[in-house]
């Protein structure tokens, strides 16, 4: 048997090609440090995930650290990334970790021999089980997937080397070769320099027309941000801010800057006052240039006045802020990476998006396909894009729309599917995934590995002429006695237990609908709904007590739910970090006992949330507040309230004699305060439900101080259908004589 080639020569191979790529070493620990004790050189650093007491032994620099950690090192470049499967295989550390490797740099699973790694039991997957299920019952269909994919594809190669040498190692002989790929990038590259040019439109052309850049990993954003900044300094703007989720995420564009400053030093004379990460200031042509960093929340606070605003890794953003910046500043830039394991990368495209049509509809795009920190066709890419299903970010034209003959007849056919069927049928998983992808902001890599772990997941389906149209996700939650020390999951009874209700509901079972996603051309036709339909005819088929869901609300979801007979429970008081949005829980009782115990949440529900509102959701949508007042119910009406809500409309009491009086009224006739136009909706919420100060409402509604906010008070109550518009009889106020008050 001819000796193969050792992992050192690969490396060597791979650098003079500048690519990357995966390599498996299966075997037991000591061998595997063997393979590895001189790979790296002692100027190179190694990221190892694992258990210390097996750490490398190199002269490299070996950082350890957890995996649930690798988010916070985004941005970072590092020479190999080395994970141990026996700590935890999480699919986006996975990806991130491929994003940071450089050139030349490998990607190492350690593994046990290939069969026992395939029913091997993934620590990782403890975050995805309820109460009682122990590591043993998730299924190992990730790995197995992981594997398949691996030894399948001839595009999407891995490297396996085998300590019992069955099969045979096998290192491709395109990654053997000593002929570089090719050349050395010259930055910028002509992609590069178009995108510079976009964004010195930005700075000095038409207002209002912001420039999106995208790009996978590696290909040169950051450093574009950075010498499109000093190329608009030097042109002639003065004050260019970057602002990013960490400071650490925008410093390649200062790294780059940096250097732009040097090469220029080399023919023009300029002056360094301040050169860190953060802040740049230089003499120029008799003027000061300022290039910094500040932080997204104190521009929300404060608007910058810089010529131009550049924000960097925008999809770690949530929507609703970076829409308050688009708002408040005229020149801006958002440059971002779209896969899902870099943040909410599909809340960008999907929503952020819809923010741009509608306040910028001249906003430009500008994409960047061409990898900088590697060359093309790179196989550490392709191996990982294959496996966690990323290539499904890039959607082909002809399967953007479904087509046209769908829906001309509603036969729909409803189906659950098993993970096990997904592992078998990869062109199912892959469209599934593809659909959530397309369809949900939340999706990531993580997702494509609870599906095939979760044993308690139900995978419902919907689909016409095996098209698939529609998939929905739920989570098996409840069933758990009262008593039940240390319950881990149960996501909608923990909250639900914590806030309002009994222990005894634990005992009650459930359906959490965690996703459920519709193919965008198809959406607004009615999919979504016969899902929910067909998920509650199931539940109630196996006696499930009631359905639940824990989302982000928006103005466009709340009324989605309701309609289909949901009722909310519960608002979280904080913003999830990926919507940017407050999370509300809704459910639906499918038996007498869930209908009693749900009854008993929502009245606990409705005496809070109107607190809520004033201590903690001040900036909880009018739309939202209003839907949700709406499905409130109540026994009685206090007569006192009409009349009081009269007085104020016709002039005899002024707003402080009755501001309580109208609040209890808000919470009694939502619907009345529908009528109104969402903006005097707005001003009603902030001032009589929410209780902010005259000055306030006045300037986040640009009207003329309080006599203007009460002239839309009362323009809204004229509104309300129990007003008789018609009538200019006065009413007389309540004769306190006649009052009688019951002896005590």
């Amino acid at each position: 048997m001819n000796k193969q080639p050792s992992l050192l020569s690969l490396r060597q191979s791979l650098k003079q090609q500048q690519h990357r790529a995966l390599v498996i070493l299966s075997g037991h620990a000591r061998w595997q440090a063997m393979q590895l004790k001189h790979l790296w050189q002692a100027n190179e650093s190694v990221y190892y995930i694992g258990e210390t007491e097996k750490s490398l032994a190199t002269s490299a620099h070996v950082t350890i650290i957890e995996q649930a950690r690798l988010n916070e090192k985004l941005g970072h470049e590092i020479d190999s990334v080395v994970i141990d499967v026996h700590a935890g295989l999480n699919a986006n550390a996975l990806g991130i970790a491929s994003g940071m490797i450089k050139a030349g740099g490998l990607l190492i699973l350690l593994t046990p021999d290939l069969e026992t790694w395939r029913h091997l039991s993934n620590p990782d997957n403890r975050r995805f089980l309820n109460s009682p299920y122990q590591i043993e019952q998730a299924h190992p269909y990730f790995t197995q997937h992981l594997i398949q994919q691996w030894q399948t594809n001839a595009d999407a190669p891995a490297i396996w080397l085998h300590e019992k040498n069955f099969p045979p190692p096998v290192i491709p002989n395109t990654l053997l070769t000593n002929t570089p790929h090719a050349p050395s990038q010259t930055l910028p590259t002509p992609e590069q320099i178009q995108a510079i040019q976009a964004i010195d439109s930005v700075a000095f052309g038409h207002r209002k027309r912001p420039l999106v850049i995208t790009a996978d990993r590696g290909r040169g954003k950051s450093t574009v941000l950075g010498l499109a900044s000093i190329h608009c300094l030097v042109e002639g703007k003065t004050h260019i801010v970057l602002t990013a989720a960490r400071l650490d995420q925008a410093k390649m564009a200062f790294i780059q800057a940096i250097q732009a400053l040097n090469e220029l030093s080399k023919t023009h004379t300029l002056t360094f006052t301040t050169q860190q990460t953060g802040r740049l200031v230089f003499e120029f042509e008799g003027q000061t240039k300022l290039f910094e960093f500040i932080a997204p929340d104190q521009l929300v606070l404060e608007a910058t006045q810089a010529d131009l605003l550049l924000i960097d890794e925008a999809a770690h953003l949530p929507t609703p802020l970076l829409t308050k910046l688009l708002k408040r500043h005229h020149r801006m830039v958002f440059a971002t990476t779209l896969h899902g394991y870099e943040g909410s990368g599909r809340g960008f495209e999907l929503r952020f998006k819809e923010a741009l049509n509608q306040y910028t509809p001249n906003w430009k795009h500008c994409q960047l396909n061409t990898p900088i920190r590697w060359a093309e066709k790179d196989p550490l890419e392709a191996a990982i894009n294959h496996a966690l299903f990323l290539d499904a970010n890039h959607i082909p034209a002809s399967q953007a729309h479904l087509p046209p003959n769908l829906l001309i007849d509603h036969s729909i056919e409803f189906q659950e599917i098993y993970a096990h069927t997904l592992l078998e049928n990869t062109s199912l998983f892959h469209s599934l995934f593809q659909l959530l992808v397309q369809a949900h902001y939340q999706t990531s890599p993580n997702d494509l590995q609870f599906i095939l772990s979760a044993p308690n997941l139900k995978i419902i389906i919907a689909k016409q002429d095996e098209q698939l149209m529609g998939v929905a996700l739920c989570v098996e939650e409840g069933k758990i006695m009262p008593k039940t020390k240390r319950v881990h999951g149960h996501l909608v009874p923990q909250l639900l237990i914590k806030h309002y209700a009994l222990t005894d509901f634990f005992m009650l079972s459930s359906w959490r609908i965690m996703r459920i996603a519709v193919h965008p051309s198809i959406q607004r036709e009615g999919i979504g709904k016969q899902l929910l339909n067909h998920i509650k005819h199931a539940a109630q088929q196996q006696r499930i007590d009631y359905l639940s869901s824990s989302f982000g609300a928006t103005d466009e979801l709340l009324p989605f739910w309701f309609q289909q007979g949901y009722n909310a429970v519960h608002v979280g008081v904080k913003r999830d970090k990926s919507s940017g949005c407050h999370n509300v829980i809704v459910t639906k009782a499918l038996t007498p006992m869930a209908q009693q115990a749900l009854a008993s949440i929502q009245r606990a529900f409705q005496t809070q949330f109107p607190h809520l509102l004033i201590e903690s959701l001040p900036h909880f949508s009018s739309n939202m507040t209003l839907a949700i007042l709406k499905g409130f119910r109540f026994k009685t009406q206090p007569p006192y309230l009409d009349e009081a809500t009269n007085q104020f409309r016709l002039g005899i009491r002024a707003y402080e004699s009755v501001s309580g009086q109208l609040w209890e009224w808000s919470l009694r006739h939502a619907h009345s305060l529908l009528l109104a136009p969402e903006a005097q909706q707005a001003i009603w919420c902030d001032k009589v439900i929410k209780k902010h100060s005259w000055a306030d409402v006045a300037r986040n509604h640009q009207l003329a101080g309080r006599k203007g906010i009460e002239q839309v008070l009362i323009d809204v109550l004229m509104n309300a259908t129990f007003m008789d518009k018609t009538s200019s009889k006065k009413i007389r106020p309540p004769d306190y004589n006649r009052i009688q008050f019951r002896k005590r």
